[in-house]
């Protein structure tokens, strides 16, 4: 992880080690809970076909899937947000690689200004490392 600090002035610079690790830690947990439930929709899609589900129709617990993953994404999410975000409810969505898969890893950036008391701002980066052969 590659660490830039802009537009913070001193004072605030103390403010990284106590914001960033456990943002980071929540992120890593979400990015775990969406795997594991492309993971178990994958199932689900397997036994639909097993079932001889018409493609127009869902599993039967595909929604319990659904009802799950928002319970327990909430649950994470609910100490560590504003009221505002949190009363948005849960992503409804999910995907492989997650969203913030490239956290599990070292090769990410992050950029954290902080310029009030109140308010700081956090930019997660992926490096993306491309090689081209001649």
């Amino acid at each position: 992880m590659e660490l830039t600090l802009k537009n913070t002035p001193e004072k605030y610079k103390k403010m990284v080690e106590k914001l960033l690790p456990p943002l980071l830690e929540l992120l890593q947990k979400l990015t775990l809970l969406e795997e594991e439930i492309y993971e178990c929709n994958k199932e689900l899609d397997a036994e639909t076909i097993v079932l001889k589900i018409p493609s127009h129709q869902i599993h039967p617990k595909w929604k319990d899937l659904m009802d799950e993953y928002h319970q327990r994404y909430l649950a994470l999410i609910e100490d560590h947000v504003s009221e505002k975000c949190f009363s948005k409810g849960p992503r409804n969505s999910y995907g492989h690689p997650s969203e913030y898969s490239y956290l599990k890893g070292e090769d990410f950036f992050v950029q954290f200004t902080m310029r009030k008391e109140d308010r700081a701002t956090v930019i997660l980066q992926f490096e993306s490392v491309f090689t081209l052969s001649v």
